[in-house]
């Protein structure tokens, strides 16, 4: 019964919205969190308190699954905010805990990214199940699709705030290149620059994180390492530890390198992208660079690794302005604002 007139206030709550801003939010979430972080959310006028599943898989897997692993950490943590007590509306931090909130019956659901090409079979499901939620998006081209299928979508840039080490000057005599993020790897791209790195005269150390098997090759100049999967920690350090970031990434349709370019620049190293869709509006041409085809890749990284040694600080202040938490939780507030309106 009570779960029944909770479904009955949020579709009056949804009705009586509809031409205004439903705030605030409670805004759910898989992941660790941090009490700063969180305050973040809290302090922002859109936002009335956070619920979390911390013990979220981190790479989204369970069993080898995504899908099992994304379904059942957002089904907890679903099941989470029904035992809170806690009416909407709410924002999920990803589409899929947005989805299980709408399965249990919540109704004032916003979302925050898709993640998901358009016409694929999880587009297809987020957009029948989410209907007219708005949907803030982390690049133009998510929104746009979502829009021209029906939806009610605008983007942002993506920003957070990791707490990731900042840049650790090079104490070898190698250009320590790192290779982190696994969703819509060019893996044509990582082993044509492994071919070029073992046939240079250059000395480069190169790491790249991944879920296979760890393995480690070198010569009397260069190495090459496969970490296998790493602990947020150790991917921080990492990140720090490296003169450049390197993301060689698929033309997907979908977002993607936004959370390492992110966690690069707040450690003030310098980030080098093959060319995406995924990633438009988020090279600047200095700190974020585009590769050309011009210019081998060791010449492209090298160049970036001397932004990160000559302007490490301006980096941080690039992406404090631009991409921390806070820049990110104004712009998702603000893109809240206008979709509720437009609602």
């Amino acid at each position: 019964m009570a779960c029944w007139i909770d479904t009955v206030l949020e579709t009056m709550g949804s009705n009586m919205t509809a031409r205004s801003q439903p705030t605030p939010f409670l805004y759910v979430s898989l992941g660790r969190g941090s009490t700063q972080n969180d305050g973040l959310w809290k302090r922002s006028p859109h936002i009335r308190g956070v619920i979390r599943f911390n013990f979220a898989a981190p790479s989204g897997r369970r069993f080898g699954s995504r899908a099992l692993g994304l379904g059942l950490d957002s089904a907890i943590v679903a099941l989470k905010v029904l035992l809170s007590g806690q009416r909407g509306p709410y924002l999920a931090a990803n589409p899929w805990v947005g989805v299980a909130l709408k399965v249990i019956g919540k109704r004032r659901v916003s979302v925050t990214g898709v993640y998901a090409r358009s016409g694929s079979r999880s587009f297809d499901v987020l957009r029948k199940i989410l209907a007219s939620s708005p949907v803030v998006t982390t690049v133009a081209l998510e929104a746009e699709a979502w829009n021209v299928a029906g939806g009610n979508s605008k983007a942002v840039l993506y920003g957070n705030t990791y707490g990731y080490p900042r840049f650790e000057a090079n104490t070898v005599q190698r250009l320590r290149v790192f290779v982190g993020g696994s969703s819509d790897r060019d893996t044509v791209a990582v082993d044509a620059l492994e071919a070029e790195i073992r046939s240079s005269n250059t000395p480069i150390s190169l790491t790249i994180v991944s879920d296979e098997t760890p393995m480690k090759w070198k010569n009397n100049q260069s190495t090459i390492e496969r970490t296998g999967r790493l602990s947020a920690d150790q991917f921080g350090a990492l990140v720090a530890q490296s003169d450049v970031v390197f993301l060689p990434l698929l033309n997907s349709g979908r977002a993607a390198g936004h959370m390492v370019t992110v966690g690069a620049l707040e450690s003030g190293v310098a980030v080098l992208a093959t060319s995406s869709d995924g990633m438009n509006g988020y090279i600047d041409g200095v700190f974020v660079s585009a590769t050309s085809e011009d210019e081998s890749l060791i010449t492209q990284l090298a160049r970036a690794a001397e932004i990160t040694h000559t302007r490490t600080s301006e980096i941080r202040e690039f992406w404090k302005v631009r991409f921390s938490l806070p820049a990110y939780i104004d712009r998702v507030g603000s893109a809240l604002e206008e979709l509720h309106s437009n609602s």
